[in-house]
Protein backbone atom coordinates (compact mmCIF):
# COMPACT_ATOMS: atom_id res chain seq x y z
CA UNK A 1 0.00 0.00 0.00
CA UNK A 2 1.45 3.33 -0.69
CA UNK A 3 1.96 6.17 1.54
CA UNK A 4 2.79 9.23 2.67
CA UNK A 5 2.77 11.70 4.98
CA UNK A 6 2.46 14.92 3.04
CA UNK A 7 -1.69 15.60 2.63
CA UNK A 8 -0.79 16.69 -1.32
CA UNK A 9 1.52 13.64 -1.94
CA UNK A 10 0.43 10.07 -3.66
CA UNK A 11 -8.47 -6.35 -11.30
CA UNK A 12 -6.56 -9.83 -13.87
CA UNK A 13 -6.62 -8.50 -11.92
CA UNK A 14 -4.20 -8.15 -9.19
CA UNK A 15 -3.78 -4.34 -8.53
CA UNK A 16 -5.53 -1.06 -7.88
CA UNK A 17 -2.78 1.87 -7.94
CA UNK A 18 -4.64 4.88 -5.85
CA UNK A 19 -4.50 8.30 -5.27
CA UNK A 20 -6.29 9.54 -2.07
CA UNK A 21 -7.67 12.90 -1.19
CA UNK A 22 -6.23 15.67 0.40
CA UNK A 23 -5.35 14.72 4.02
CA UNK A 24 -5.70 11.18 3.08
CA UNK A 25 -2.29 8.94 2.69
CA UNK A 26 -2.25 7.43 -1.09
CA UNK A 27 -2.26 3.87 -0.95
CA UNK A 28 -2.58 1.30 -3.87
CA UNK A 29 -4.95 -1.60 -2.98
CA UNK A 30 -5.15 -5.23 -4.78
CA UNK A 31 -7.90 -7.55 -5.32
CA UNK A 32 -7.48 -11.24 -6.85
CA UNK A 33 -10.29 -12.91 -8.18
CA UNK A 34 -8.08 -15.34 -9.47
CA UNK A 35 -11.60 -17.43 -10.23
CA UNK A 36 -11.66 -15.33 -13.76
CA UNK A 37 -7.90 -16.18 -14.47
CA UNK A 38 -6.95 -18.69 -17.32
CA UNK A 39 -4.53 -19.19 -19.47
CA UNK A 40 -5.39 -16.93 -22.29
CA UNK A 41 -3.23 -14.02 -20.30
CA UNK A 42 -2.11 -15.69 -17.49
CA UNK A 43 1.90 -17.71 -17.87
CA UNK A 44 3.87 -18.91 -15.73
CA UNK A 45 7.39 -17.51 -16.20
CA UNK A 46 9.45 -20.34 -13.89
CA UNK A 47 8.03 -22.69 -11.81
CA UNK A 48 8.16 -22.13 -7.98
CA UNK A 49 7.39 -18.52 -8.26
CA UNK A 50 11.04 -16.80 -9.50
CA UNK A 51 12.67 -15.54 -11.96
CA UNK A 52 14.97 -18.07 -13.83
CA UNK A 53 17.43 -16.48 -16.18
CA UNK A 54 16.99 -17.12 -20.13
CA UNK A 55 18.97 -15.82 -22.98
CA UNK A 56 20.15 -12.28 -21.20
CA UNK A 57 22.08 -11.93 -18.06
CA UNK A 58 20.82 -9.98 -15.08
CA UNK A 59 22.47 -8.66 -12.38
CA UNK A 60 20.83 -10.33 -8.93
CA UNK A 61 19.72 -6.93 -7.76
CA UNK A 62 17.34 -6.76 -10.97
CA UNK A 63 16.28 -10.27 -10.39
CA UNK A 64 15.61 -9.73 -6.72
CA UNK A 65 12.94 -7.22 -8.16
CA UNK A 66 11.47 -8.80 -10.57
CA UNK A 67 10.58 -11.66 -8.22
CA UNK A 68 9.31 -8.92 -5.88
CA UNK A 69 7.53 -7.23 -8.43
CA UNK A 70 6.06 -10.12 -10.27
CA UNK A 71 5.91 -12.78 -8.25
CA UNK A 72 4.05 -10.82 -5.19
CA UNK A 73 0.65 -9.20 -4.72
CA UNK A 74 0.13 -6.25 -2.27
CA UNK A 75 -2.35 -8.25 -0.47
CA UNK A 76 -2.51 -11.68 -1.15
CA UNK A 77 1.19 -12.77 -0.84
CA UNK A 78 3.21 -14.29 -3.18
CA UNK A 79 2.21 -16.02 -6.22
CA UNK A 80 3.51 -19.53 -7.66
CA UNK A 81 3.63 -18.01 -11.88
CA UNK A 82 3.86 -14.89 -13.08
CA UNK A 83 0.85 -13.30 -15.11
CA UNK A 84 1.12 -11.72 -18.40
CA UNK A 85 -0.95 -11.29 -21.46
CA UNK A 86 -0.48 -13.67 -24.43
CA UNK A 87 -2.63 -11.89 -26.82
CA UNK A 88 -2.48 -7.68 -28.26
CA UNK A 89 -3.48 -5.62 -26.08
CA UNK A 90 -6.38 -3.38 -27.42
CA UNK A 91 -7.05 -0.08 -25.45
CA UNK A 92 -10.40 1.72 -25.72
CA UNK A 93 -10.82 5.17 -23.64
CA UNK A 94 -13.87 5.98 -22.18
CA UNK A 95 -14.81 9.53 -20.30
CA UNK A 96 -12.79 12.63 -20.47
CA UNK A 97 -10.75 12.18 -23.39
CA UNK A 98 -8.50 15.30 -22.14
CA UNK A 99 -5.64 16.36 -24.88
CA UNK A 100 -2.50 16.04 -22.87
CA UNK A 101 -3.67 12.67 -21.45
CA UNK A 102 -4.39 11.22 -25.10
CA UNK A 103 -0.76 12.09 -26.01
CA UNK A 104 0.61 10.85 -22.99
CA UNK A 105 -0.77 7.85 -23.02
CA UNK A 106 0.35 7.29 -27.00
CA UNK A 107 3.77 8.25 -25.82
CA UNK A 108 3.46 5.15 -22.96
CA UNK A 109 1.96 2.67 -25.45
CA UNK A 110 4.80 3.69 -27.94
CA UNK A 111 7.44 3.01 -25.21
CA UNK A 112 6.05 -0.32 -24.25
CA UNK A 113 5.98 -1.50 -27.64
CA UNK A 114 9.75 -0.35 -28.49
CA UNK A 115 10.48 -2.74 -24.93
CA UNK A 116 7.92 -5.29 -25.92
CA UNK A 117 8.66 -8.09 -27.91
CA UNK A 118 5.94 -10.69 -28.01
CA UNK A 119 2.76 -8.99 -27.93
CA UNK A 120 1.42 -5.19 -29.41
CA UNK A 121 -0.43 -2.78 -27.29
CA UNK A 122 -2.98 -0.15 -29.29
CA UNK A 123 -5.37 2.12 -29.10
CA UNK A 124 -8.52 1.03 -30.81
CA UNK A 125 -11.69 3.63 -31.92
CA UNK A 126 -14.13 0.56 -31.76
CA UNK A 127 -15.07 -0.66 -27.77
CA UNK A 128 -16.38 -3.62 -29.95
CA UNK A 129 -12.41 -4.11 -30.85
CA UNK A 130 -11.42 -3.90 -27.36
CA UNK A 131 -10.06 -5.97 -24.18
CA UNK A 132 -8.84 -3.09 -22.24
CA UNK A 133 -10.99 -0.39 -20.88
CA UNK A 134 -9.51 2.84 -19.39
CA UNK A 135 -12.08 5.72 -17.72
CA UNK A 136 -10.92 8.98 -17.50
CA UNK A 137 -13.55 11.00 -15.18
CA UNK A 138 -14.27 11.34 -11.91
CA UNK A 139 -15.03 8.43 -9.43
CA UNK A 140 -18.81 8.87 -9.49
CA UNK A 141 -18.40 8.37 -12.78
CA UNK A 142 -16.48 5.71 -12.90
CA UNK A 143 -18.93 4.30 -10.20
CA UNK A 144 -21.47 4.39 -12.58
CA UNK A 145 -19.73 2.51 -15.56
CA UNK A 146 -18.79 -0.09 -13.02
CA UNK A 147 -21.80 -0.64 -11.17
CA UNK A 148 -20.96 -3.90 -9.86
CA UNK A 149 -17.70 -2.19 -8.29
CA UNK A 150 -17.45 -1.57 -4.11
CA UNK A 151 -17.76 2.08 -4.09
CA UNK A 152 -16.33 2.48 -0.65
CA UNK A 153 -13.03 1.56 -2.84
CA UNK A 154 -13.54 5.05 -4.92
CA UNK A 155 -14.12 7.21 -1.51
CA UNK A 156 -10.06 8.08 -1.65
CA UNK A 157 -8.89 6.00 -4.39
CA UNK A 158 -7.78 8.39 -7.35
CA UNK A 159 -6.99 5.62 -9.78
CA UNK A 160 -7.42 1.70 -10.22
CA UNK A 161 -6.86 -1.41 -12.49
CA UNK A 162 -7.97 -4.70 -12.81
CA UNK A 163 -7.19 -7.44 -15.70
CA UNK A 164 -8.50 -10.66 -16.03
CA UNK A 165 -8.16 -14.06 -18.24
CA UNK A 166 -10.01 -11.72 -21.49
CA UNK A 167 -9.75 -8.40 -20.88
CA UNK A 168 -9.19 -5.38 -18.21
CA UNK A 169 -10.31 -2.20 -16.89
CA UNK A 170 -8.32 1.03 -15.66
CA UNK A 171 -9.48 4.42 -13.75
CA UNK A 172 -8.08 7.71 -13.72
CA UNK A 173 -9.29 10.17 -11.55
CA UNK A 174 -8.96 13.40 -13.54
CA UNK A 175 -10.92 15.95 -11.12
CA UNK A 176 -8.74 15.04 -7.81
CA UNK A 177 -5.46 14.32 -9.25
CA UNK A 178 -3.74 16.97 -11.00
CA UNK A 179 -2.30 17.01 -14.58
CA UNK A 180 1.35 15.16 -13.95
CA UNK A 181 -0.76 13.13 -11.16
CA UNK A 182 -2.78 12.13 -13.98
CA UNK A 183 0.05 11.20 -16.33
CA UNK A 184 1.87 9.35 -13.36
CA UNK A 185 -1.50 7.45 -12.85
CA UNK A 186 -1.83 6.25 -15.93
CA UNK A 187 1.80 5.21 -16.72
CA UNK A 188 1.90 3.25 -13.39
CA UNK A 189 -1.69 1.36 -13.69
CA UNK A 190 -1.12 0.56 -17.61
CA UNK A 191 2.11 -1.07 -16.96
CA UNK A 192 1.42 -2.72 -13.76
CA UNK A 193 -1.59 -3.84 -15.82
CA UNK A 194 0.77 -6.08 -17.71
CA UNK A 195 1.64 -8.02 -15.06
CA UNK A 196 3.82 -6.05 -12.54
CA UNK A 197 1.28 -5.70 -9.78
CA UNK A 198 2.83 -5.63 -6.66
CA UNK A 199 5.18 -2.14 -4.88
CA UNK A 200 8.49 -1.67 -3.58
CA UNK A 201 10.40 1.00 -1.38
CA UNK A 202 13.78 -0.39 -3.21
CA UNK A 203 13.76 2.46 -5.82
CA UNK A 204 12.25 5.78 -5.53
CA UNK A 205 13.27 6.20 -9.35
CA UNK A 206 11.12 3.28 -10.13
CA UNK A 207 7.08 3.40 -11.74
CA UNK A 208 6.92 0.80 -9.00
CA UNK A 209 7.94 2.64 -5.58
CA UNK A 210 5.70 2.61 -3.09
CA UNK A 211 6.22 5.94 -1.41
CA UNK A 212 4.52 9.11 -2.63
CA UNK A 213 5.91 10.18 -6.57
CA UNK A 214 4.91 11.36 -9.46
CA UNK A 215 7.30 10.30 -12.07
CA UNK A 216 6.48 10.04 -15.39
CA UNK A 217 9.34 7.74 -17.14
CA UNK A 218 10.77 4.71 -16.72
CA UNK A 219 13.76 4.32 -14.26
CA UNK A 220 16.12 2.02 -16.37
CA UNK A 221 15.23 -1.07 -13.88
CA UNK A 222 11.83 -0.07 -15.05
CA UNK A 223 12.56 -1.45 -18.31
CA UNK A 224 14.73 -4.05 -17.38
CA UNK A 225 11.52 -5.91 -15.30
CA UNK A 226 9.31 -5.30 -18.72
CA UNK A 227 11.55 -7.23 -20.60
CA UNK A 228 12.12 -10.31 -18.06
CA UNK A 229 8.33 -10.80 -17.71
CA UNK A 230 7.47 -10.00 -21.92
CA UNK A 231 10.66 -11.15 -23.80
CA UNK A 232 12.24 -13.41 -22.33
Amino acid sequence: MKNTISPLSSLLIIGFFVFCLLNVKPQKNAINNNENLNSQNEQTVSDGGGYTPKKTQRSQETIDYFNEIVFNTEFDGKRENAFKWNKNMKIYVEGEKIDYLMVELNDIVSELNNIINTIEIEIVKNPKDANMFIYLGSSDGFANYCPNLDRSLLTNNWGLFSVGSVNGYMYVDVTRANDVEQKHLLREELTQSLGLFNDSYKYPESIYYQGWTTTTEYAPIDVELIEMLYNE
